[in-house]
C-alpha cells in the first residue's frame, strides 16, 4: 500500500486512463458522434437497393399490363367465336333478358316476386281480354294474347337469344377492329439521395473579476478616521459562467421518378386467329338483326339502288 510522507497509508486509486466510479460521466461532442449516426443512418437507407426496387417495379408493371392485354383480348376472341347457343348460355341469363324486356316496353311489362324468383307478368292483368301489344310481331308472335304464360313461355327464351345476338355482334365488330395496344414508347427512371450531416460545439465562458475598496454602509471608506498610512481594505469580486452547447442535425431525403411515354399501335386480328375462325368472327358481326328476333319475322326490305341477295 502506498505512503504518504508522514508514512500513512494512501489509498489505491483507479487504474491509469480511467475514471472513478462515482466521477461525473463525460458528454459526448456533437462533433464525435456525428460520423457514427451518419454512418449508421446510411446503412439502414441502403440506396443501392432503393434503386433496384424502384427499375424492376417499373419493367414489372409494364410487362404484367402487356400481358394482361394480351389475355384479355384473347378471351374475348374465344367468347366471340362461339356459337349463339353456347355464348348465350355463357353469357345472358334469364333474369338479365327479363330486365330487358321490362324496361324496353315498360307500358306493358312488368317484374313481379315470387318464390322462384323475379317472374314476368303484364300489367293490367286483371282484365278478362288481354291485349296483343304490336311490339310481338318483333319477335314473331304478332296477334298472340299478352299474358304471363306466353311472357315467360315463348317470349322469354327469344327476348334472351335477341341479347345475345345484340352482345355478340357488337364484341365482334370491336374484334375485327383489332386490339389497340399500348407500348412503351420512351421514358426514364431517375433516383436521388440527399444527405446532410451537421454538427456544431460551442462553450462560451464569461470571466469577469473587480477590485473595490472597503465601504461602510454609510459610504464612508473604511479607516477614513485611522491613520492614512494604513491601506484600506479591498474587496475581490470574480464571477465565471459556462454555456456549452452542442448541436447535430441530419438528414435524409430519397427521391424516385419514374416518367413513362406511351404510344398505341393497332394489332390486327391476322395475328391472333387463323382464317376460319376470322371467318366465324365476321359472320357473327355481320349477321342481320331480324335474323336473331326469331322464326316467322320477315327480312329486312332492300331501299333504292340495293340488290336483293
Amino acid at each position: 500500500m502506498a505512503r504518504d510522507a508522514f508514512g500513512r497509508p494512501v489509498p489505491a486509486g483507479p487504474p491509469a486512463g480511467e475514471a472513478p466510479a462515482d466521477a461525473p460521466r463525460r458528454r459526448e461532442a456533437a462533433t464525435e458522434s456525428i460520423g457514427r449516426r451518419a454512418g449508421a443512418l446510411s446503412d439502414e437507407l441502403d440506396f443501392p437497393e432503393f434503386v433496384a426496387s424502384l427499375v424492376h417495379g417499373t419493367f414489372d408493371a409494364i410487362v404484367d399490363s402487356s400481358i394482361r392485354q394480351m389475355e384479355t383480348f384473347a378471351d374475348l376472341i374465344a367468347a366471340v367465336a362461339k356459337p349463339l347457343d353456347q355464348f348465350m348460355a355463357e353469357n345472358v341469363t334469364p333474369n338479365q333478358a327479363r330486365d330487358h324486356l321490362a324496361e324496353r316496353y315498360p307500358q306493358d311489362v312488368a317484374l313481379a316476386s315470387s318464390a322462384d324468383g323475379p317472374r314476368l307478368v303484364p300489367r293490367g292483368g286483371d282484365e278478362a281480354e288481354p291485349a296483343s301489344p304490336a311490339w310481338l310481331q318483333d319477335y314473331g308472335l304478332a296477334g298472340e294474347p299478352l299474358t304471363a304464360e306466353l311472357l315467360e313461355g315463348a317470349l322469354l327464351p327469344r327476348v334472351r337469344e335477341q341479347v345475345a345476338a345484340q352482345r355478340l355482334q357488337t364484341l365482334s365488330t370491336l374484334v375485327l377492329m383489332g386490339m389497340n395496344r399500348v407500348v412503351v414508347k420512351d421514358g426514364s427512371i431517375n433516383a436521388r439521395l440527399r444527405f446532410r450531416a451537421m454538427a456544431a460545439d460551442r462553450t462560451m465562458v464569461d470571466y469577469a473579476a473587480g477590485d473595490e475598496a472597503g465601504r461602510h454602509a454609510d459610504g464612508t471608506e473604511w479607516g477614513r478616521r485611522g491613520a492614512r498610512t494604513y491601506a484600506a481594505p479591498v474587496t475581490k469580486v470574480a464571477t465565471v459562467g459556462i454555456n456549452a452547447q452542442a448541436d447535430s442535425e441530419l438528414r435524409a431525403e430519397l427521391f424516385g421518378e419514374v416518367r413513362i411515354n406511351f404510344a398505341s399501335e393497332t394489332v390486327p386480328l391476322d395475328r391472333f386467329v387463323d382464317e376460319a375462325r376470322r371467318r366465324f368472327v365476321e359472320r357473327h358481326a355481320r349477321a342481320p338483326q331480324a335474323d336473331r328476333a326469331g322464326p316467322g319475322v320477315p327480312p329486312p326490305v332492300p331501299g333504292a339502288g340495293e340488290r336483293q341477295p
